[in-house]
């Protein structure tokens, strides 16, 4: 059943449940109504204050289900409960009861998981952060068992192990830090392999644009910075009122790194700028060889020469770098001649080069 259908199919369950004696049931802020039923496709989640009200609206349910021909997989719920304890708050186990069915409990310390997320008392995220930690790794040891060309592994490192987990940067709060001290450097470590790239190389020079002679890598940092950018957009631009204010009341802190961008190619677009800025300032000697490169490739573009040259590492090997500025100076002492120019084919480049 699509989510759509199951919308036209529960709604007649959530008119009936949105009348104000049961809405007190559910918790509010200063900016938001009262919440106490959440419904996506066939999942439900009930939120209360106190356990016998969360009781009387699974009544309900069980009764409108009953009314549907629906089948309510007892098995497959569970319940969580938090009440305070003298000052502070603390995990317990509701008795909750479908059918005359006791629903199953989250154990103390134990989360659990909702479309896609879990959530437990601590709220510190350390199940899913195990998750997409684990999901990474597989999914690169098993690209990296393909045979088939390190042009091809990036290709589907780009297609297929970002959009495995464009899901998990949108919906949980991973931090931007963790996922570039983890899932970045397992990632680096892997794209190194491919490339024969020293342990030592750095990846800057291949996330720049194709046009500046770089791979246009998109890194998982990267990737969640522009799910996030994308989550936060659809906050912003919700037509429900209560989605506005809650984008409003989270403006602030690490969002705002966030808000400041209207879509996903400014997030690639300043990254690769500041790796750019970075290559040029505080890597000395790449950064020399970048320069000459991007130079003399802007003023090869003027005369309609398609000029490429593939730069393997950043830390290049003393002869490859000879070799580049060689090259260089041959192009530069004839003073850049049309003719000259249009001899030279690509391939013939790519030799001298190596």
């Amino acid at each position: 059943m699509s989510p759509l259908t199951s919308n036209l199919c529960f709604n007649t369950f959530i008119r009936y449940i949105s009348d104000q004696k049961f809405k007190q049931f559910g918790f509010s802020t200063s900016s938001l109504l009262p919440i106490h039923w959440f419904q996506f496709a066939d999942d439900a989640a009930v939120i209360t204050g106190l356990e016998n009200e969360n009781q009387i609206l699974l009544n309900h349910f069980t009764r409108w289900c009953t009314w549907a021909n629906m089948i309510i997989r007892v098995d497959k719920c569970s319940t969580f409960g938090i009440r305070k304890s003298s000052t502070a708050s603390m995990q317990y186990l509701p008795k909750l009861f479908i059918n005359q069915v006791t629903v199953p409990t989250v154990n103390i310390g134990k989360s659990f998981k909702y479309l896609g997320r879990f959530f437990n008392f601590s709220m510190d995220n350390f199940d899913h952060l195990s998750e997409v930690l684990q999901l990474v790794t597989d999914l690169m040891r098993k690209l990296d068992d393909i045979p088939c060309h390190p042009k091809n592994k990036l290709l589907l490192y780009h297609r297929f192990v970002l959009s495995k987990l464009s899901w998990h940067f949108t919906i949980a709060d991973l931090g931007k830090t963790w996922v570039t001290e983890n899932i970045d450097n397992l990632v680096s470590k892997y794209i190194r392999q491919w490339l024969e790239l020293p342990i030592s190389a750095t990846l800057s020079t291949l996330v720049l644009s194709k046009s500046k002679y770089g791979f246009s890598l998109v890194l998982p940092s990267t990737k969640f910075a522009q799910c996030q950018v994308v989550f936060r957009n659809a906050l912003k631009s919700s037509p429900n009122n209560d989605i506005n204010a809650l984008w409003s009341r989270t403006s602030s802190g690490c969002n705002i790194q966030y808000d400041q961008y209207r879509n996903t190619k400014q997030v690639l677009s300043a990254i690769q700028n500041d790796n750019e800025d970075r290559i040029h300032h505080e890597l000395k000697s790449q950064g020399f060889v970048i320069s000459s490169i991007l130079l003399q490739g802007s003023i090869l573009a003027n005369f309609g020469l398609k000029f490429i040259i593939c730069l393997k590492t950043s830390l290049i090997l003393s002869s490859s770098i000879s070799t580049i500025l060689l090259l260089l100076r041959k192009i530069s002492a004839i003073g850049l001649s049309p003719l000259y120019l249009h001899a030279l084919s690509a391939s013939s480049l790519r030799r001298s080069s190596t």
